[in-house]
């Protein structure tokens, strides 16, 4: 059996320190996309985002550089990055509308796993909060309230901010592997950026956020549990939706 890639997260904004895909005999380029890709999914690179130079990039992933060439093209042709070339070229992230493409396309390969997907992380999720609530600190306490500040902030994006949160919550909960499983999940969990632009969207997110923020404050893990149940259950309701419409079209 293939020994597995280690890709570096030290291209996300997460804390996470290391990612693991989750493949045992894919090539090394399938691997590098499986991250890229995940990284997208996650909102951690955006629309017109442009990635590390290839030559730091491969450094980062621990691959040649022509390894990630193959999992750039592979990325380009899927419709995920645009490529240019010459002094000022290199890869980006496509826009918004060729990213829902490339969502529809995704969710209607995987429609049959989304509710799979969506258990596991409401399991890994929901125990991070409660153990945030029990295990925090004051400083990660004022980190978890920074990063859920972060959407006020000029040029912020909902979902890095979303990103943000889930990620200094997992952090106060003070278990690595359980910071990683959020970190893997997430990478699997495709959800359109314009779900997240809409503005009832966003107006729902700041208010389950500060449900949990609150419960976490007070250190009252079984709040801080039931908010995040209440807050995943509610996400999967709209990506369930988000499914039905793809397969409409």
């Amino acid at each position: 059996m293939a020994k597995r890639s280690v890709m570096r997260a030290e291209l996300t904004f997460g804390r996470v320190e290391s990612l693991d895909p989750p493949f045992t005999t894919a090539s090394a380029s399938e691997n590098a996309a499986w991250f890229i890709r995940a990284m997208i999914f996650s909102g951690e690179l955006g629309p017109g985002d442009r990635l590390p130079s290839g030559r730091d990039l491969s450094a980062r992933l621990g691959i040649s550089i022509v390894t990630l060439r193959l999992a750039l093209k592979a990325l380009e042709v899927a419709g995920y990055l645009v490529t240019s070339r010459g002094a000022r070229g290199g890869s980006r992230v496509n826009d918004l509308n060729a990213l829902t493409r490339c969502w529809t396309s995704w969710m209607r390969g995987k429609a049959d796993e989304v509710d799979e997907i969506c258990e596991l992380r409401e399991t890994i999720e929901v125990k991070i909060a409660q153990l945030a609530a029990e295990r925090r600190s004051e400083t990660e306490l004022e980190a978890i309230e920074q990063a859920n500040t972060l959407l006020l902030a000029p040029g912020s994006s909902v979902l890095r901010w979303n990103v943000a949160f889930h990620d200094a919550l997992a952090h106060a909960a003070h278990n690595r592997h359980l910071e990683r499983a959020m970190a893997e999940v997430r990478g699997e969990l495709f959800l359109p950026a314009d779900m997240f632009l809409r503005e009832h969207r966003v107006v729902e997110l700041v208010a389950a956020h500060g449900a949990v923020l609150d419960a976490v404050r007070a250190r009252n893990a079984d709040a801080a549990a039931e908010c995040m149940r209440s807050h995943l259950v509610d996400t999967r309701a709209v990506i369930r939706q988000s499914v039905q419409e793809s397969a409409e079209v």
